[in-house]
């Protein structure tokens, strides 16, 4: 079966059998391979980028949980949260607010994210360290008496800053106790940090950073994240939400905008927080896809490289010998339209020009041996009007023709013969091509004749390129463009009618130009219709140019100031229209 296949698909299914079909296969087990080594990078990235950023918090909270811790033991810290009301403006408080200053400040300039810092004894008098902050930390309070001492992280809230910006805060609050009695309340301090500056001490924004980090409390509000307006809202995505509030599975799987993303949570110790780490498995694949990469582009260079060479094989040979074929069969069915395009001149190439010169051939014999004689024979039949006897005519012409001599009319012998060579100019023994030379001597004795019928009122001239005279060219066209200069152009005419035949040779082309001074015509469509339409003669013409010479030969009307300009352009072959053509064409 496969033996009858056209080379077409032959061609088709070996290219897709033994080099596509290989390539996908060996490309698609190296990508699999390699994206689930990938992926698995991608987890332990996750895993990694979490650990290193909950370090960072942790290190951060313990921080500030000593900081607070600090306040119980140290002195100055101690006086103010002890010293009643009328110590206020003691050198001794002053001293030990001095020292809570210096302290605090040293803080504020070590650590960016630290907002402010609020004291406040038991007895009502304030401390603030940094920004001055108006919000609502009642529940604060509440919270942190509740646990006596230990310390509590708020999540992140909006507070008012200096009285007029807004920004989002965490804060630990913790109730501050007597060293000497451990249940003894002497005050409390709220350390309040800047979400904004927090998260970026955690997760800095570096170069080779790949996913992103946030913080959730247990019911799945935002703590820390890198978007600002999130900040004490619930996570908009609900799947995570969930996956906090109700789920002890350390990981989990999401698809946004058509993007796999891998979650890793770890709850933060001493505080309500779960620190979350989430990158995008793509991101993580495309930072290590030098080596797939490298696969992959083998696979599609060797894909692309295949297909160009498909491609060019295909146009360059199968494509041609397919239409080679198709033009075959076309000629095969009668249709000598066939042609074959040629772009190269190779083995096929030269093959199709062979085809393309052959049709040509067939076609212009085809056309010179039947329609050709067609026309001349309608054209020879529409002149002659009878089936007179060809000999018994011009033996009749020739009796008449001695007569009027032995008459002494030499006039019209001389008529009579004109004529007798016109009829024979006619049959030419069949033959349709005649010399350059032949043509004029025959249109000549056709205007002496017209001459002797309307007198004066006709005057003509000839001339002809020497070089022409043995050119061939078909016979009888110049004739209907006289005539109908004779019959058209002067009828009624107030003048002489003139006409100027001329023929010469302009490259590798006849030219014959019939030029009148009659009416003429307002414009060339009129002498179209006119001519090549109304006029039997003319008609034939043209179609017996094409016929015999093809698109090459013209049939041109030109602009003429009186009367009308005819130009026949006739192509000359490149053996000069020789007996050949003659010959094989008219006998």
């Amino acid at each position: 079966m496969i033996r009858n296949w056209g080379l077409k698909n032959k061609f088709v299914t070996v290219f897709l059998l033994l080099i596509t079909l290989p390539t996908v296969i060996i490309g698609c087990i190296i990508y699999y391979q390699t994206t689930t080594v990938f992926k698995q990078q991608a987890e332990k990235n996750a895993v990694g980028k979490l650990e290193k950023n909950e370090d960072n918090l942790t290190s951060i909270i313990r921080g500030i949980e000593n900081m607070s811790s600090y306040m119980i033991y140290e002195k100055n810290f101690r006086t103010f949260f002890t010293a009643p009301e009328e110590d206020l403006n003691q050198p001794a408080y002053k001293e030990a607010v001095a020292g809570i200053n210096g302290y605090f400040t040293f803080q504020l300039m070590s650590h960016s994210y630290i907002d402010s810092i609020l004291l406040v004894a038991n007895d009502g008098h304030v401390l603030e360290i940094g920004s001055h902050i108006i919000g609502n930390e009642v529940r604060l309070n509440q919270e942190s008496r509740n646990l006596e001492g230990a310390p509590f992280w708020s999540n992140t809230y909006q507070v008012m800053e200096n009285g007029s910006a807004k920004k989002n805060v965490v804060s630990l609050s913790r109730v501050i106790n007597d060293i000497n009695h451990i249940d003894t309340s002497i005050g409390m301090v709220r350390i309040r940090l800047d979400e904004s500056k927090l998260y970026k001490t955690i997760e800095p924004n570096t170069i080779d950073q790949t996913g992103d980090y946030f913080v959730l409390n247990k019911k799945g509000e935002v703590v820390l994240h890198q978007d600002p307006s999130l900040a004490g809202k619930p996570f908009p995505d609900k799947n995570v939400t969930h996956w906090i509030v109700n789920s002890k599975n350390s990981t989990l799987k999401i698809n946004v905008e058509q993007s796999d993303y891998l979650l890793v949570k770890k709850a933060i110790a001493g505080t309500d927080w779960v620190s979350i780490a989430m990158v995008n498995e793509g991101e993580v694949v495309k930072s290590l896809y030098n080596v797939r990469g490298l696969f992959v582009f083998m696979i599609f260079l060797l894909l692309a490289l295949g297909g160009i060479a498909f491609v060019g094989f295909y146009q360059s040979f199968i494509r041609r010998i397919v239409e080679l074929t198709k033009q075959t069969k076309q000629l095969g069915e009668g249709d000598f339209s066939a042609k074959v395009q040629i772009s190269s001149q190779d083995e096929i190439g030269k093959l199709g020009l062979r085809f393309n010169q052959m049709v040509t051939t067939i076609q212009n014999y085809i056309n010179r041996e039947y329609k050709l004689k067609i026309k001349q024979r309608e054209s020879e039949l529409k002149a002659l009007q009878s089936q007179i006897d060809p000999h018994f005519l011009y033996n009749t012409l020739d009796m008449i023709r001695w007569t009027a001599r032995l008459e002494k009319a030499m006039e019209t012998g001389q008529l009579i013969e004109r004529l007798s060579k016109i009829f024979r100019m006619n049959l030419n023994m069949g033959k349709m091509w005649v010399k350059v030379e032949e043509e004029i001597q025959y249109i000549q004795n056709y205007l002496e004749l017209q001459k002797s019928r309307i007198g004066k009122r006709l005057n003509y001239s000839i001339f002809y390129d020497d070089q022409i005279k043995d050119v061939y060219i078909i016979k009888q066209i110049l004739q209907p463009l006289v005539e109908n200069s004779i019959l058209h152009g002067f009828e009624n005419l107030p003048r002489q009618g003139v006409i100027q035949i001329r023929a010469f040779k302009v490259n590798q082309e006849i030219w014959m130009d019939v030029i009148d001074n009659g009416w003429g015509f307002k414009n060339k469509k009129q002498v179209e219709d006119d001519n090549g339409k109304g006029s039997y003669a003319i008609s034939n013409l043209i179609d017996r140019l094409e016929i015999a010479f093809g698109e090459e030969a013209k049939f041109e009307v030109l602009d003429s100031e009186v009367g009308t300009w005819i130009r026949l352009k006739i192509p000359i072959s490149k053996n000069g229209n020789s007996n050949q053509i003659s010959n094989e064409t008219g006998e």
